[in-house]
């Protein structure tokens, strides 16, 4: 577990980006295994964030949305809000940076609304 933080760390540092032109859900060996932690949607699209687990307690991920209607989603909601919290629209050319404590996401937005 040591050096999967280590790596993720190390790829947070480098840039490490993943790009998608489609709705996809983000796995945790994409962030923990793979070390992406910078996410570009490239359309009008929808992101999953992985469910909230002990491995991605303290990991923060930035997502950037370059259409109006780029979206990131979690089951369950973000910070435990349930379904009424769980997609944030990130806008065109905007970025948000999402946080897990290992039990829930966190969205540092202001423009959490429900799907």
């Amino acid at each position: 577990m040591k050096f999967s933080r280590y790596k993720y760390h190390i790829a947070e540092e480098r840039g490490t980006a993943l790009t998608k032109a489609a709705n996809y859900t983000i796995t945790s060996n994409d962030i923990v295994k793979e070390g992406y932690s910078f996410f570009i949607i490239n359309g009008a699209y929808t992101l999953t964030l992985p469910a909230a687990a002990a491995e991605l307690n303290g990991v923060k991920v930035l997502i950037h949305g370059n259409n109006a209607s780029s979206k990131v989603a979690v089951v369950a909601g973000f910070g435990g809000g349930g379904g009424s919290y769980d997609t944030v629209t990130i806008g065109a050319y905007n970025a948000v940076e999402f946080w897990c404590d290992g039990t829930y996401w966190y969205a540092f937005t202001t423009a959490v609304s429900a799907s």
